[in-house]
């Protein structure tokens, strides 16, 4: 539908945190750990905006989903792992820039691809911590019509008391080293401008649609 890094499925999936739940009660939500909580609040977030169905518009559920996403992911250090090396060669205004263009592609995906709902169903997630600052929560996919089942592991990091995504891993696949793989490469290739505009256009592209 649209050129651009990281579209086809499965590096969709990849990216994405998946929905099990929503309508949490305070007294069930106190029992639950905090890593699982960062996943718990988008996922209700995703499944709410999937119910909205395809009649909704983009720019109606990338609002939605913004801030839940925007708290849910440390775009800051996927922003710095995703370039690796290069990114210390890039100015704070570029630094910033790449930060939000990586931001607002993520929630446009989000908003383009989960815009209906048909019955899925998701595991609750289990959490392993691998220290006091870094957790993995997984979970599954289940698909009703075809019995599909996609494993995810996302790890967690906390900073000043706060935890959020770092990375998924789908079926084995790290979305973050596709990811760097691919970013690098554009930024060698085509340099910082081709990709910021690589990543703006997808989102322009898909509020025009």
């Amino acid at each position: 539908m649209y050129s651009s890094i990281l579209l086809n499925k499965s590096r969709l999936i990849a990216a994405c945190i998946l929905i099990f739940m929503s309508g949490n009660s305070d007294a069930w939500a106190s029992k639950i750990n905090a890593p699982d909580l960062v996943i718990i609040h988008l996922n209700n977030a995703l499944i709410a905006t999937m119910k909205l169905g395809s009649a909704s518009s983009f720019q109606e559920r990338y609002k939605k989903l913004y801030e839940t996403v925007s708290k849910s992911f440390n775009f800051n250090e996927i922003a710095r792992f995703s370039l690796g090396g290069s990114w210390y060669k890039l100015s704070t205004q570029e630094r910033h820039q790449f930060i939000q263009s990586l931001k607002d592609y993520s929630v446009a995906n989000y908003a383009v691809h989960f815009d209906h709902y048909s019955g899925q169903r998701f595991t609750p997630p289990v959490s392993t911590s691998k220290n006091d600052h870094q957790a993995i929560v997984k979970t599954a996919l289940i698909s009703p019509n075809s019995g599909q089942k996609n494993t995810f592991s996302y790890l967690l990091r906390q900073r000043n008391g706060r935890w959020q995504i770092i990375n998924v891993v789908t079926d084995g696949v790290s979305s973050l080293a596709m990811q760097k793989a691919e970013l690098t490469s554009l930024l060698k290739r085509e340099g910082f401008k081709a990709l910021l505009n690589k990543l703006n256009d997808y989102y322009t592209n898909a509020s025009h649609s």
